[in-house]
This record gives C-alpha cells, structure tokens and sequence, in this order.
C-alpha cells in the first residue's frame, strides 16, 4: 500500500473517531470558570434544587464555548469537558443548549440552533444533566447519571 493511501486510511479513522462527543464524568470534569457562569450561582428564596451540567469531551465543537440557558435566562458558556452547578427554583424548568451567544466567527454561527428539554424539580432534588453534540454538530441535553 502506497504511503499516500496509509495517509489516508488513518485519516478517515481519526475523522470517524472524532464524530461524535463522549460523556465526561462530572466529578472529572473542569469546573467552568466563574467569569464564564452568569446566573443561578446564588441560594434563592423559596425552596430549590440543584442542577448540575457537564459538557461532554470530545473533537467535536471543542473550539467554541456552548450557551446553556436555564428558563430563557443564560446560566453559563461551557466549554469541552467542563461542569457547573445551579441553583434552581422548584417546578417546571426549561433548559436550552446551543452555540456560544456571545461567539465569534465560526463559532458565531447558528446560533439560532438550539435544542430544548423540559424538567421538573422538587424541593432538596439534585439532578445531573449533559450537553452533547452529535456527528452532525446538533447539540443536545439529557439527563446524566451522578
């Protein structure tokens, strides 16, 4: 085999290898730095539950932060293989992922992609959430184990 198609053998391996994010155990993951979180950091009033979220590790949208709002309100930009914990009122909640609102260049683009789940929290309850991105770069959000 001529050192031009090994080349390309290995290539396509490692593009195949790098399509889709893995799960990051939270426990293992960076926290996101605090001038990157921009909301439910602090106790509320009220009864509430925390919410944890972990960005996956992986090739794929590493090179941009990812927007995660918590009821339309922008919780924090997280990067690849990072976590962050909020403080969350009970009942009904709507989280959303998508690109950076604040990115640039191509990491500006789409931003109108997002995806969005719905949970629901009772009083002292702690969840654990992931932020996933598929071969196709659409991201996603599920529930996650502690």
């Amino acid at each position: 085999m001529s050192l031009k198609i090994q080349f390309a053998v290995l290539l396509s391996v490692l593009a195949l290898s790098a399509c889709a994010t893995k799960p990051m155990d939270h426990a293992r993951a960076s926290p996101v730095p605090t001038e990157r979180l921009a909301g439910f950091q602090k106790p509320i009033d009220g009864p509430s539950g925390t919410l944890v979220l972990t960005r996956d590790r992986g090739f794929l949208g590493s090179g941009c932060y990812y927007g995660f709002f918590i009821n339309n309100e922008l919780a924090a930009r997280i990067d690849n293989s990072e976590t962050a914990t909020f403080v969350v009122p009970v009942g009904e909640l709507v989280l959303r992922v998508g690109r950076d609102p604040s990115g640039r260049a191509l990491c500006g683009m789409d931003k109108e992609e997002w995806t969005q789940r719905e949970t629901i929290f009772r009083e002292g309850e702690k969840k654990y959430f992931r932020l996933s991105i598929d071969p196709n770069g659409k991201t996603d959000i599920q529930r996650a184990d502690p």
